[in-house]
This record gives structure tokens, sequence and C-alpha cells, in this order.
């Protein structure tokens, strides 16, 4: 049975959000590639295809098509029971974790932005191949975390959001996260320029957060088979010990 707790129109232009990402520095791989990528993947189903316009008119930022993809096989293999993620958004990501998990799942999605939750809350409701319960929550994470965000140990985690505050997230979240857990990172390599040097960057805070946190999940001994992915704007993996 679904269960979605929590609260726009509703309607994947891939090549032209994929040249776009590239453009504004939100890619990490070749125009080229991600053509020939989008005639080796699948045409997005409506629900999918009406968050991607929506996003696009809205200007609202979203996992690129391929990471959200790889994000969900990655939860289909690894069948969690309880998921997080921070930063739902309009739900696009939400969608896909939902769709890949098992039926007895709980995925939970946490934003501060009632407006977009409510968006998130609208495709959810409209998507059939939604099977598993899923939990939006409203409010600052920290607070909603602290508040309880209802299971203490996550077997998947995806901290969604693009926010410089991901570090404190992290130390917020990792110790309510089950052994053999996994952690998805996407945006992890910000178009390319945290392996830059630092006056091609020219000091972006975006930048700064994401190198010491990409580092600090590297050397955390919490985590290990840590691997960066060159997907999308980057994923980066680590497993909880």
């Amino acid at each position: 049975m679904r269960e979605i707790i929590g609260t726009g129109p509703i309607g994947d232009d891939g090549a032209g959000a994929a040249a776009g990402a590239w453009a504004d520095g939100f890619g990490v791989v070749a125009p080229d590639v991600v053509r020939y990528g989008e005639v080796l993947r699948a045409v997005p189903d409506p629900v999918l295809l009406a968050m991607r316009n929506v996003a696009a008119a809205e200007g609202i930022e979203l996992v690129d098509a391929d990471a959200a993809t790889l994000i969900a096989l990655f939860a289909r293999s690894h069948r969690p029971r309880h998921v997080l993620e921070v930063g739902t958004g309009i739900g696009y990501l939400t969608v896909h974790l939902a769709r890949a998990v098992p039926s007895d799942c709980v995925v939970t999605s946490i934003d501060s932005d009632p407006t977009r939750q409510a968006q998130a809350h609208a495709f959810l409701e409209r998507d059939e191949l939604v099977h598993c319960a899923t939990e939006l929550r409203l409010g600052e994470p920290h607070r909603v975390l602290r508040e309880g965000a209802a299971h203490t140990s996550w077997d998947l985690v995806v901290l969604g959001t693009s926010t410089p505050d991901r570090l404190d997230l992290l130390d917020a979240i990792a110790p309510r996260m089950a052994p053999d857990a996994l952690l998805v990172l996407p945006w992890a390599l910000r178009g390319g320029r945290v392996a830059n040097s630092e006056a091609a960057w020219n000091g972006d805070e975006l930048v700064d957060q994401q190198r010491l946190l990409n580092r600090c999940i590297a050397t955390d001994p919490r985590f290990t088979d840590v691997v960066l992915l060159p997907v999308g704007d980057g994923l980066l993996l680590a497993r909880r010990v």
C-alpha cells in the first residue's frame, strides 16, 4: 500500500537539458558523449518528463537523468528498508528512489521549501510506479533530524541538496546509518571545478565546501569503499563501516 505523508502543475527534453547543464558548468561529461548517451537512454515516462519540464520552466536544479537512474539502480540492488533523502526539491530523485526500493521500504525525504514539497507530493501522488511508503518531511533538515525524522537507522542516504551545509548534515546523519549503508552525494564535481586550482574557481564557496566534503568522506574512518564517478555532475559513493 502506497502512503504519502506531506503535501503545481504536473507535465526529458534530454538534449536541451544536457547542453544547458554543460554550458552552465553543472556537467562534467563532454556534450558529444552526453548526446550519445541520450540515444541509448530510454524515453522518459510522462511523470519524469513532466518533472523535467517544470524544472526547466521554473529554473529548478535537478540531478542529471543518468545520475538519477544510476542512484535508482544502486537502491534496487541494495534493497534498503529505510532510505533518507535530504533535499526533496520537486521530488525528481525521490520518485526514482521510491520506484526502485522494495514495497516494504520507507523513503523519507526532507526539504525546507513548502512550495517545492507540495509539487513533489503531487508528482508522487500521480506516479503509479511508486508502491512503497514515502514520507515528505517539511522543515530545516537539522531540525527535522533532531526531532526524529522517522527511523533511527538508514540503509541508504542521499544528500541531494547542493547547499554548502552538507558536511554538517553528514555529521548528524552518519551515526544513524546502518552498517554497510550506502551514502550517495550528487554534485560532487561542481562542473569539474573541484579538480582545478583555486584560481580556476575564484574562491567559490560551493566549490570550497565540496572539496572539503569530498576529502572528509574519503578520510572518515566511518566510511570505506569511497569512489567518485563522473556521472552527471559527479557522484560520490561511500559505504558505512
